[in-house]
């Protein structure tokens, strides 16, 4: 349960977003998806952080999950920076970072993640107001619901 995930790394990055930053929830009714579990909590809580990073003095960071043809649609959009263009097409490459602490690894690992799943994520930005990060996760195949096993390649 995808919902599930975004609530449990909304929690652990609470500290993070305190009063500075306001959360908008728009979580629907989703289908399940096959994926290991701590490993999609993970790139929840990186896209997460990246946001907070991103509105240091504040904002709003607004989180949708949705079902979509064939699976879920999750976005996380954030009142913050945003990403100049120039960039925005290496952001998921390893070692590329705009930050001046950190390695350029965290969005390069929520895109293997991502990709593993069998999903796709896709960033849109705008320097000055903001960015927008959207993955979409197949459904689960069979009954709803059933099991929550690694999607076949995926590492543990």
């Amino acid at each position: 349960d995808l919902n599930e995930g975004v609530e449990s790394a909304l929690m652990i990055a609470r500290h993070q977003l305190r009063d500075r930053i306001k959360i908008v929830r728009h979580l629907g009714t989703v289908p399940k998806v096959r994926c290991m579990p701590s490993q999609i909590n993970q790139v929840f809580l990186n896209l997460i952080l990246n946001a907070c990073d991103a509105m240091a003095t504040g904002g709003r960071l607004t989180v949708r999950a949705r079902a979509v043809a064939g699976g879920v649609e999750v976005e996380f959009a954030d009142t913050g920076a945003g990403i100049p263009a120039a960039d925005l097409p290496r952001i998921f490459d390893p070692f590329f970072s705009t930050k001046e602490k950190g390695t350029g690894l965290g969005l390069s690992v929520v895109y293997g993640i991502v990709q593993r799943h069998g999903g796709t994520i896709e960033a849109d930005s705008v320097a000055g107001q903001g960015t927008r990060m959207r993955l979409r996760l197949p459904q689960a195949a069979g009954r709803a619901g059933a099991g929550l096993a690694a999607p076949a390649g995926a590492a543990s």
